[in-house]
């Protein structure tokens, strides 16, 4: 047998598999998709078998397997497809694509060992050395000795080779169980030990609890197992992911709507159709998918669900647990190492059935798929920026079409593209117009701040912001206010001179934080201490400009000194588990909850019933044709937060420009409005939905090589394509650096995409070098 492997080496001319001959006693359990370790030149490197044949085209002698490092396959078929896809749209190599896609847990370490090959040709000092062990780690060598041994290995009396070691190992724990011996003379203790296992169910306990629940020590049971009474061993756990929230199952009771939408689902339960859900904010679209995943569970399918926030994966993970217990599994970036791994490896052995999680999930290793939902599926956290960009309701799509399961899309506001296809057929419309539970939608209103200043109030509340959540506090309800600003104030500037604290990495303004009286970054982390004078003319004239979480916070504790604040931001959610800790002391305890865009969608307070949201506008103006619609999403998703009960609730918007067509169609709760003007505006600039949009980054640390590369692969487009494409771009006004990296940008708008990636692939080929990164953005409209 021949196995063909992938094997874990960076570079462009091996991004591909290698023919290896299968060992006699590897033949009957090696799978695709197990990690192995290969001889790869004169080391050896681990590799994934990517298939598994007969016959081989290589002509020379094949090398053999030397090891494997899995008995159970961690990669399946079809995740190997994806990674092939993703590999050739990108241009990314397949390697890098499978760490992407695999838990971290799963990569292996590379650790140096220094060899002795000629023990008398060594001289003395390293004859001492290595006296005792032919072999011994790098990092267990003294400093001093490195120039020696290069000198050495040079000579081929010494070789550098790498043992490989897996990052992550199962996780095991000690149990006691009893055996069949017929028990005779024991002291009271040793007794109490035998009764206590008689109790248990299979008859064995945890040595750690055993101990504990007794009062005993150890030397009391090895005792035990010395006379043959208990058998000490070590049995596999998984690391267990909990959540904070009560998992109380609640029988669902669906309205006539949502009965409607429910059976419409379920009809297509074994058959590839994509259904767009356009549910109001608190219209009941988590129970429409409870009740339906309900019924693939009864059809022995399995269960991806997604949703965009970290915050929300707890609260989803509390509902599914609640009814469907051990069968969820959980797969975001707040768990750690450990956790992935197991929950991973859950799925991999079917004991998990249902997988909750965010962007990263879309990933997860379930086979006989029934259903595929993604939760507010307009979010742009679905696509990843960085490293491969990649965007999760694609892959899901593909997925779908590989199952043959219904896609359901739930949102409140749908992104324009995918609304579009509902429109046009592609995908099924489903319509949710009315809240459960009998609920009224929010009233809301946009206070003008220009006015507001004019009239005298410089305060960041507008008086009726204030008077609204001073009269919340009375009636001892809740308030959330959303901020699009972290830290304390968005920048500091000179009143003399007007220079502005950058990062000296990135071309953005540093953000000053109070808690730590610093200016950071929010891109690469770069921190620094407050300056007491100007950079540029050495003034003292400072000002902190702007308004930042941090600063919402003090002033709110100085203008209700008795409200009981809590604030959420990446800052303050930083640590394990902080979301849920957070959310579950705000619903407990809470009065106020500020916060960026994590606090703007899935949360469900019933005591919340006022919602401010201060720079409603502040995003309108960046460069980015999506500027309106992400707009109106924000101030949708977090209106909805309010009134979601028997008490009706208030949106205070606050914006410089409140004429703005986003901000006045998001106020009338008017979807279809503003769905219809966007349109109008994307049709005349040429952008999606009725072009195809692709971005190529352009990276590097010369800003005169970044753009003279742009430039290039401009007119190389518009040479070998025909007139049918777009190209815009590279704009030097446009160019920002980043972490000490300037980035470029060439887009293409496109209606016919045949052939067009494997030009573009050739023209990264050609024009990628080391001074210049290549990246391909294939979703420009989604990130």
């Amino acid at each position: 047998m021949i196995a063909q492997i992938l094997v874990d080496v960076k570079a462009k001319n091996v991004n591909k598999t290698y023919d290896y001959l299968v060992p006699e006693n590897l033949i009957d359990f090696i799978e695709i998709g197990a990690r192995v370790v290969v001889p790869f030149g004169n080391r050896k490197v681990m590799g994934f078998v990517l298939g598994l044949t007969d016959k081989s085209e290589y002509e020379q002698q094949l090398k053999t397997i030397a090891r494997i490092l899995d008995l159970e396959s961690f990669l399946t078929k079809e995740l190997i497809d994806i990674a092939i896809d993703l590999s050739k749209k990108t241009n990314t190599l397949l390697i890098r694509v499978l760490e992407t896609i695999l838990p971290s847990a799963l990569k292996v370490i590379y650790k140096p060992k220094i060899k002795v090959i000629d023990y008398s040709g060594l001289p003395e000092h390293l004859k001492q050395l290595f006296a005792y062990q032919k072999q011994i780690y790098l990092d267990n060598i003294p400093l001093e000795l490195y120039s020696s041994i290069n000198q050495e290995i040079k000579k081929n009396s010494l070789v550098q080779i790498y043992e490989i070691k897996e990052k992550q190992s199962n996780l095991t724990k000690n149990y006691v169980k009893l055996t069949n011996k017929a028990v005779e003379k024991i002291t009271d203790k040793q007794k109490s030990v035998i009764d206590y296992l008689k109790t248990k169910k299979d008859e064995e306990e945890l040595m750690p609890i055993l101990l504990k629940s007794l009062n005993i020590t150890g030397s009391v049971v090895n005792t035990l197992e010395k006379h043959g009474y208990v058998e000490i061993y070590e049995k596999e756990v998984y690391r267990k992911v909990e959540t904070l929230y009560e998992t109380t199952d609640k029988e669902i009771t669906l309205n006539d709507k949502q009965t409607i939408i429910h059976e419409r689902i379920v009809a297509y339960l074994n058959q590839e159709k994509t259904f767009l859900m356009h549910g109001v904010t608190g219209s009941g679209k988590t129970e429409i998918y409870l009740k339906t995943i309900e019924k693939a569970i009864e059809n022995d399918k399995n269960v991806l669900l997604l949703v965009p926030e970290i915050s929300l994966t707890p609260i989803m993970i509390s509902r599914f647990k609640s009814r469907f217990g051990d069968l969820v599994a959980a797969i975001h970036s707040g768990l750690s190492s450990g956790e992935k791994y197991d929950e991973w490896r859950r799925i991999i052995k079917k004991d998990a059935r249902i997988v909750i999680g965010a962007r990263s999930a879309c990933f997860a290793p379930l086979d006989n798929l029934g259903i595929i939902i993604i939760d507010e599926c307009h979010e742009s956290s679905y696509k990843q920026n960085s490293g491969l960009i990649y965007y999760a309701n694609d892959v899901l799509e593909q997925r779908s079409k590989v199952h043959h399961c219904p896609l359901v899309l739930g949102s409140a506001t749908p992104n324009i593209d995918s609304y579009a296809r509902a429109k046009k057929g592609l995908y099924e419309l489903l319509e949710l117009n009315e809240r459960a539970l009998n609920a009224k939608m929010p009233k809301i209103e946009v206070v003008n701040m220009l006015e507001e200043f004019k009239s005298g109030n410089d305060e960041t509340f507008s008086k009726k912001l204030s008077e609204e959540i001073k009269n919340r506090l009375e009636r001892k309800e809740q308030v959330i206010l959303l901020i699009n600003r972290r830290g304390f104030s968005n920048f500091v500037i000179c009143r003399e001179c007007g220079f502005v604290f950058k990062c000296p990495n990135c071309d953005i303004s540093l953000t000053y934080h109070e808690y730590s009286h610093s200016l950071k970054c929010h891109y690469c982390n770069h921190e620094e201490k407050i300056p007491s004078v100007c950079n540029r003319c050495g003034s003292k004239e400072l000002s902190y400009m702007g308004s930042g979480t941090q600063k919402i916070e003090k002033y709110l504790h100085e203008k209700f000194p008795e409200a009981r604040v809590f604030r959420m931001d990446n800052d303050t959610t930083r640590k394990k588990n902080a979301h849920e800790i957070l959310l579950d002391k705000f619903a407990k305890e809470g009065d106020i909850l500020i916060g960026t865009q994590m606090i703007a969608k899935g949360l469900d307070f019933p005591r919340v019933t006022l919602v401010g949201i201060i720079q409603a506008d502040s995003n309108l103006y960046v460069p980015d044709f999506r500027a309106p619609e992400k707009t109106f999403q924000l101030i949708m998703q977090v209106s909805g937060r309010s009134g979601r009960r028997n008490i009706e609730g208030q949106v205070i918007i606050q914006a410089m420009n409140p004429e703005h067509y986003a901000i006045k169609y998001a106020c009338n709760n008017d979807y279809q409005g503003f769905y219809q003007e966007e349109m109008k505006i994307r049709r005349y600039a040429r952008y999606s939905p009725f072009y195809y949009l692709i971005d190529l980054l352009i990276s590097g640390k010369n800003i005169r090589d970044v753009f003279y590369t742009g430039i290039e692969i401009s007119k190389e487009i518009k040479r070998l394509a025909d007139n049918s494409l777009i190209v815009l771009g590279p704009a030097m006004d446009q160019a920002i650096k980043i972490n000490n990296r300037y980035l470029a940008s060439v887009l293409i708008k496109y209606r016919d995409k045949e052939n067009l990636n494997e030009m573009i692939n050739q023209i990264i080929d050609k024009y990628q070098s080391e001074e210049v990164f290549i990246n391909v953005d294939n979703y420009p409209s989604f990130g």
